[in-house]
């Protein structure tokens, strides 16, 4: 197991000078170059609206290697970067089909994921309709909201601020020559404001058979499982939703189940998904998960094996209960950051590696490699039994 820091907040770059953290990571089949996207932060001051703090929008910054050991970043402008509009009639923007829909990435765009659906490539991001202020001191969506938007008169469902997950197409010919207005196409909002905060989603990359139908599947973590339905859990937990298409998950999915909440004590706040599944076949599928205690402690990561069913979501069938991976080197211990957080976000497998993206303490962007068959045995010591 090897971990390395392979970006810090660089100087002189207004957006991504106070964090980096929480990349992405694909690798293109047709070049075998790496391709990262790595969430930024920094001040904003032209922005910032009197009595309010200083907002901080996030951004996602593009990184490439071709050794997959060395990486050059692009600092020159964001891959992808928040409309940052504080009016109403600035706050909607066009899908995929034309339509005209809220922009809830007006203020900020986290956490990335990159994965394969049906042969083609797509990101999920997590998004503030309103740009955060420093929530490494003080955790308040709501500190750089215009009035306006936290009353009656926002018809958005966005009073809270919470984070709506967004999905989007990517081109990764585009993306490599940073051509990042073509490389990048907005489909749809996965999660709503309307079932409160909702984030950690990705997608199997294939649809699934679920209750005779063809559907897409995907995972995601609401903070509050009891927005969708009052017998789930009340804390954050992993939740699994079938849709027939992409446009249905955030209000109209067919099916959704809680399918791992906290039940260990490391993982006494909160779990959820942390990157995408990989697909050990048979119908198996490796998912890596994470926990946090508190604020104190802070989240570690490990593995549960799921299984598909016939005409129903896959189920677990293994899960390692204890906390596999947590901060241990010099760069992962906290530091501007107080909570410890060694967040997995995103991970490719090559051959007998699997190469995981992740953040350390909401401040620096890494690489871990993991041996997939050192992983798959110790998950397959611990058959799954539902508490």
């Amino acid at each position: 197991m090897s971990r390395k820091c392979i970006l810090t907040p660089p100087e002189g770059i207004s957006w991504a000078s106070e964090m980096v953290l929480n990349p992405a990571i694909i690798i293109d089949p047709k070049t075998n170059r790496t391709h990262l996207l790595i969430r930024t932060t920094g001040p904003f001051p032209e922005k910032q609206t009197e009595g309010k703090p200083l907002p901080y929008p996030i951004f996602l910054a593009y990184a490439y290697s071709d050794d997959g050991e060395n990486f050059e970043f692009d600092f020159d402008t964001p891959a992808l970067a928040p409309m940052l509009n504080t009016e109403l009639c600035g706050l909607m923007t066009l899908d995929m089909r034309g339509e005209k829909v809220p922009a809830y990435m007006n203020g900020c765009i986290e956490d990335p994921r990159l994965f394969w659906v049906e042969d083609s490539l797509y990101l999920t991001v997590a998004c503030r309709m309103f740009p955060p202020g420093p929530f490494w001191e003080h955790d308040d969506p709501q500190q750089c909201m215009p009035e306006w938007a936290k009353s009656d008169e926002n018809p958005f469902n966005t009073q809270k601020n919470p984070t709506v997950t967004l999905l989007y197409r990517v081109n990764l010919d585009f993306l490599s020559k940073k051509d990042y207005k073509n490389a990048f196409t907005y489909v749809t909002n996965l999660t709503s404001p309307l079932y409160g905060e909702d984030r950690d989603v990705f997608l199997f990359p294939k649809k699934m058979k679920i209750d005779g139908e063809m559907q897409y599947v995907m995972i995601h973590r609401p903070y509050c499982p009891q927005n969708y339905s009052k017998s789930n859990p009340e804390k954050p937990s992993i939740m699994i939703s079938a849709s027939k298409d992409f446009y249905s998950f955030a209000e109209n999915a067919s099916k959704r189940k809680i399918i791992y909440s906290p039940t260990e004590d490391w993982q006494e706040e909160k779990v959820g998904g942390s990157t995408p599944p990989i697909d050990m076949g048979n119908g198996e599928w490796l998912l890596n998960y994470h926990g946090k205690k508190n604020d104190k402690i802070g989240y570690g990561q490990s593995f549960m094996i799921l299984k598909e069913q016939d005409n129903d979501f896959p189920e677990i069938t293994y899960l390692c209960p204890e906390k596999w991976i947590e901060g241990e080197a010099d760069f992962e211990m906290p530091n501007k950051a107080a909570i410890p957080a060694i967040f997995f976000t995103d991970s490719v497998k090559c051959g007998d590696k699997i190469i995981v993206a992740y953040g350390a303490c909401d401040e620096k962007a890494c690489i871990i490699e993991l041996d997939y068959n050192i992983v798959v045995s110790e998950a397959r010591k611990y058959p799954y039994k539902a508490k």
